[in-house]
């Protein structure tokens, strides 16, 4: 999927945020090969956009980029040995940023506590 579609996907509202059990598969499935940094990220976005008391138009920004973690094809395929998170690593970074306090930290600390029991 080019940059282009991916674009549209999101503009055009057919890609909506994984649910619970997608996002779990994909978290496990690349925990490993994505990194530390990039799992902390995705759970923390994910306790987050779950959280009653984000705002919608901050769970609509953390949703987007979820869904675009889960996606199976993006603009840098995840299969890409080095690389294939970075443009993951990056959509959920700038949602993170963009909604600011809405990533708690007790959000941060429940994320290194699932994070560790999923590695163990």
């Amino acid at each position: 999927m080019d940059s282009t579609s991916t674009l549209k996907a999101f503009s055009d509202n057919t890609a909506q945020a994984p649910d619970e059990k997608t996002f779990w598969a994909k978290m496990k499935g690349s925990v490993k090969k994505a990194g530390e940094e990039l799992a902390i990220m995705g759970i923390k976005s994910w306790l987050a956009m779950t959280d009653s008391e984000t705002s919608v138009k901050h769970k609509a920004v953390l949703g987007g980029a979820l869904a675009y973690f889960v996606l199976p094809t993006d603009m840098v395929p995840d299969v890409i040995a080095g690389v294939g998170f970075t443009d993951d690593m990056a959509a959920l970074t700038l949602a993170a940023n963009s909604v600011g306090s809405a990533i708690k930290p007790e959000h941060e600390q429940q994320a290194r506590t699932k994070l560790q029991a999923m590695t163990e």
